[in-house]
């Protein structure tokens, strides 16, 4: 199935990221076309080959420029593996934190599927965000992370609705916690062995993007990894 993707194009949001950076590669190796949107440059040159579309990404209209331009091709598929990440109290969160949590992973996800949708359409393509296993299974610390990441899983399920009978696809992995750098330095004592692999997740959302995906559409999908 590798020749697949093959002169497709496909747009990653959060190249830079530990999961981007491998969707990245296992699309390089299939002979895809990348456009990496990302917020700051690349410090050296990456080592899978794209267009690269510099954005902050921290408005709508930021959001909406950025598709403007990752859409002068066409988009057969959408990876969204940006997100971010804080735990706390609920009555100890500043409102700082949730509305940078409720932007990151539910407002920036709703702007790139308002700019990229008509193309994705266009193409019959398919988009695959990266929700989260905690906004199904929230524990005590996880209220406003776990409140941003079910928004963007409502979301995936309305714009699946919206979508049946275009033939294109929005799906979202939901992972457990991921095997990063980050995670590493901020739980030196857990066993990362049974986190989930990057790497793995990559192969997943290329699977969600490819024909073998075309009966899905608003699908849900936990990866646990070990845990």
């Amino acid at each position: 199935m590798k020749d697949t993707w093959q002169g497709r194009r496909a747009v990653v949001v959060g190249a830079q990221g530990s999961v981007g950076q491998a969707i990245c590669d296992a699309l390089a190796q299939r002979g895809a076309r990348i456009v990496a949107m990302v917020r700051r440059p690349y410090a050296e040159t990456p080592a899978a080959p794209a267009e690269v579309v510099l954005s902050p990404l921290g408005d709508p209209d930021a959001v909406l420029a950025a598709c403007r331009e990752a859409a002068r091709g066409p988009v057969d598929a959408l990876f969204v593996a940006s997100g971010a990440y804080a735990g706390g109290a609920t009555a100890a969160t500043p409102s700082e934190t949730y509305l940078r949590l409720m932007w990151t992973n539910a407002g920036l996800p709703f702007f790139l599927l308002q700019g990229l949708l008509d193309p994705l359409q266009a193409a019959g393509g398919k988009a695959v965000l990266l929700g989260a296993l905690a906004a199904e299974e929230p524990r005590a610390g996880q209220a406003a992370y776990a409140a941003s990441k079910s928004a963007l899983h409502s979301i995936v399920r309305s714009a699946a609705r919206e979508l049946q009978g275009t033939g294109a696809r929005v799906n979202a992995l939901l992972p457990a916690v991921i095997d990063s750098a980050e995670n590493r330095r901020a739980m030196p004592q857990r066993d990362p062995t049974q986190w989930v692999s990057p790497k793995r997740l990559a192969e997943l959302a290329l699977a969600l993007a490819g024909p073998l995906a075309d009966d899905l559409q608003g699908a849900l999908i936990p990866v646990r990894g070990a845990l």
